[in-house]
């Protein structure tokens, strides 16, 4: 049997063993909607993020081309070492005082710390790498104490110790009805959505999250490609977290709800249009 025949039941081996490593959180209680939030100031303190979005902006380079993944924002890592505001910005993270801010303060807070820390784990390995160590070729390397990365202590936030998996899914996925924030937050590697060139802030997060969307989907090499009249591969983030979304047809629903390329729309309106999922690149977005 062809293997694209076996596909969608390998798709499905790989979205069950996906599942029982991911926390659930459509069944969590009390989620919150950004369309329901107060505007920012109403319901708390706020937040600054000059100093992280100084930052992307100054080490953030669009354009590039990872491996087979084109398009790809990469950054460079020796000069966000070497920047002051980096670490500055990881210690107002510490400090922030969290319960005081607003909802939509808090959804942009714990974005702007998931790129941060996950950042701050490049960086780490970076700063400690002696002279003539190879750089890191993948975020996967970065295990220590039989922990993977994503368990791993990343960083403080609001005087809490946090992993990067416990900012993903307790800080916002488990807290926040808006499946469109896997397209915001970005584990340093080529597949991931873009890490956007620039801090999110709680004014503008509707706009600036549907505009990570747009441009993820716009990516033929990662996000969403037609490949005829009745395929379309997808990034396997979809995959993966498509119970975030409420199941294939609600990620097609989604999905025809943004800008999307010629022909997606048709294809992806039609039951008979096959779902394909790219392969994921976990290369170091890595400026060179």
């Amino acid at each position: 049997m062809p293997l694209d025949l076996l596909q969608p039941v390998l798709n499905g081996l790989e979205k069950r063993a996906a599942s029982s490593k991911i926390p659930p959180a459509r069944t969590v209680a009390g989620r919150q909607r950004l369309a329901d939030a107060p505007r920012s100031g109403v319901d708390g303190a706020t937040f600054d993020h000059g100093a992280w979005d100084r930052c992307l902006k100054a080490h953030v380079r669009t354009g590039a081309t990872v491996g087979p993944i084109m398009g790809v924002h990469v950054v460079d890592y020796a000069g966000l070492a070497a920047d002051p505001g980096f670490d500055a910005y990881l210690a107002q993270l510490a400090s922030a005082n969290v319960g005081a801010l607003g909802a939509r303060e808090r959804l942009a807070l714990y974005i702007n710390a998931y790129n941060a820390l996950c950042c701050a784990h490049i960086v780490a390995h970076a700063r400690g790498a002696g002279a003539g160590t190879p750089p890191l070729r993948s975020i996967l390397e970065l295990k220590e104490a039989g922990k993977v990365v994503w368990d791993r202590y990343a960083g403080t936030v609001g005087g809490e110790r946090l992993s990067l998996n416990q900012v993903e899914h307790d800080k916002l996925r488990r807290a926040w009805a808006e499946p469109a924030v896997h397209a915001c937050i970005v584990c340093a590697s080529a597949s991931c959505p873009n890490l956007r060139a620039e801090a999110f802030v709680a004014p503008r997060l509707e706009e600036q999250m549907r505009a990570q969307v747009d441009e993820w989907l716009a990516n033929p090499t990662k996000g969403l490609r037609v490949e005829g009249v009745r395929r379309v591969r997808l990034s396997r983030i979809f995959l993966w977290f498509e119970a975030d979304w409420g199941g294939t047809r609600a990620v097609k629903t989604f999905l025809l709800q943004h800008a999307l390329p010629t022909g997606a729309a048709n294809a992806l309106a039609s039951a008979h249009t096959a779902v394909r999922y790219f392969d994921y690149d976990w290369s170091v977005n890595r400026a060179e």
